[in-house]
């Protein structure tokens, strides 16, 4: 796996795997632009955020399509705990007033600041962790731990 870089980052963040991929034009001359590869045709500075636009739905069809891009994955992942974690808790504790909304417009937030980062770290291949949530988006993605069912 030679195409295969790696970028260290700490305190959160972690490094993902970039692909470096060189294009012909019709001269036949090389790009030398660094590309990102991806099972779907659109590149990860868009399918990262789209991830965040609406609840479950673009993460979990981003999940099953997309096979080759950690960065993509990490964020649907992420997107999809969040949406889950944020339903859940609003459905617990709808009997304490103003409360399941609150959490819905804090999940907005954060969906809204991570779509920001992944949009904005995708050229440096850096995940923005939410806390334990994207502990637990980088342990399903990585491999280290996976879902009980």
């Amino acid at each position: 796996m030679s195409g295969h870089r790696y970028e260290s980052v700490g305190d959160g963040n972690i490094g993902v795997e970039t692909e470096v991929v060189t294009s012909t034009h019709d001269n036949g001359s090389a790009n030398d632009s660094v590309g990102y590869e991806t099972t779907i045709p659109i590149h990860p500075r868009i399918l990262a955020p789209l991830s965040y636009i609406m609840p479950l739905a673009p993460a979990l069809i981003i999940l099953l399509l997309e096979r080759r891009n950690t960065f993509v994955r990490l964020h649907a992942w992420q997107s999809i705990i969040l949406g889950l974690f944020a339903g859940t808790a609003s459905m617990l504790l709808f009997w304490i007033p103003f409360l399941p909304s609150l959490i819905q417009l804090g999940a907005l937030f954060a969906g809204f600041l991570c779509a920001y980062h992944a949009w904005k770290d995708s050229d440096t291949l850096t995940f923005f962790k939410l806390g334990i949530i994207g502990e637990f988006a980088e342990r399903q993605v990585l491999g280290t731990a996976v879902l009980p069912f």
